[in-house]
């Protein structure tokens, strides 16, 4: 009975060590082939790039970019997407027919489809490349549309890109949406890409995300719109100035200068400027003197007088851009003794220099 078991028990041993003997060398067979494969690739890349470089110069020979689709189909696609940021008008979108005509953007298309995630981001990589030639958009459809659900950022990302170059004013709002909901650096992102649609976009898709009574995303929406950078043509920014989240005032504050200075407006910045906290005071007399808003001086030298040291030197600064006003303001507390007569003095004589007096 003993000899039956030590020989079943041998037996089932060998059968172990023939399957891990079996599975390793599978495994070395696979990865033996993959590195083979690497070095292959690695060795014609620069000749797929030097062709497709020869093409995008203005020949039409095709034959050496269609012999290398036939054979590294993939590779052909990675090596388009190295152009991404570096060709842009005529020679991106002859590129674009390229991918067309091989039909790869079919095959992104497909892989955009895939439960892998990987496979996925590479596919919509390379689609918010080519999706800037119309015609490969209409390939994706509604691909990038349904994309900006998708579960990883990096997909969703992808799309929004994708979107901002070729879609409409109503595709370009819902990528604003979008990005109210992400992370800063998402954010941060699509802010630039959107930067351009800005004028667009403030007619519809950011009055109604500023309208809805949700302080998250309307400091979100305020944060891009700074972000831009631009004169915008934005009403009822003064609704936001009053807001009672501290957060939202701040980051209207910050938009102030870049928008219409309405009646309400210049009120609600005062009262920020009289009324606000040490963080929404310093705020308001930045924006006082970027607009040069005379009514606030005497705000601005209590400001000065009383304020922070941060405070005091943003207000004397805002003194010095309004001549001969503020200038006489600084002159006077100038005069006196302490920190504020230090501050006062430096911001009139770099208001002088920058003058030429």
């Amino acid at each position: 009975m003993i000899r039956v078991e030590l020989t079943v028990a041998a037996l089932l041993v060998s059968a172990y060590f023939v399957f891990l003997t079996a599975l390793f060398w599978g495994l070395w067979v696979r990865a033996s082939r993959r590195r083979r494969r690497a070095a292959t690739v690695e060795s014609q890349m620069p000749r797929i790039r030097e062709a497709l470089v020869e093409y995008l110069s203005g020949s039409n020979n095709q034959a050496a970019i269609r012999e290398y689709v036939r054979h590294y189909r993939r590779d052909v696609g990675d090596a388009i997407l190295d152009f991404h940021g570096t060709v842009g008008g005529s020679a991106r979108d002859r590129l674009c027919d390229l991918a067309l005509e091989f039909s790869l953007v079919h095959d992104w298309c497909q892989d955009a489809q895939s439960k892998e995630q990987a496979v996925r981001r590479k596919a919509f990589a390379r689609l918010s490349f080519v999706c800037a030639y119309e015609p490969c958009r209409r390939v994706a459809g509604d691909l990038l549309l349904v994309a900006l659900e998708d579960s990883d950022p990096e997909v969703r990302l992808a799309a929004a890109r994708a979107l901002v170059a070729s879609g409409t004013i109503e595709e370009l709002g819902q990528v604003f949406r979008l990005a109210l909901s992400q992370g800063l650096l998402t954010r941060v992102l699509l802010a630039e890409d959107l930067r351009r649609h800005a004028t667009e976009l403030c007619r519809t898709a950011v009055p109604e995300a500023l309208a809805r009574d949700n302080p998250a995303q309307q400091v979100a929406a305020l944060q891009m719109v700074v972000g831009w950078e631009r004169a915008l043509p934005l009403a009822n920014l003064h609704t936001l100035l009053s807001s009672k989240h501290h957060e939202v005032r701040l980051e209207a504050l910050r938009l102030a200068p870049l928008v219409p200075l309405s009646a309400e407006n210049r009120s609600a910045i005062l009262q920020q400027l009289r009324e606000g906290d040490a963080e929404e005071s310093t705020a308001a007399a930045l924006v006082a003197g970027r607009l040069r808003l005379h009514e606030a001086l005497p705000y601005l030298a209590r400001c000065l007088r009383l304020g922070t040291a941060e405070m005091a030197r943003i207000a004397a600064a805002a003194l010095a851009e309004m001549h001969p006003k503020g200038w006489q303001t600084l002159l006077e507390i100038s005069g006196g003794s302490g920190t504020s007569a230090l501050i006062a003095a430096a911001a009139l004589e770099r208001g002088r220099r920058r003058a030429g007096v």
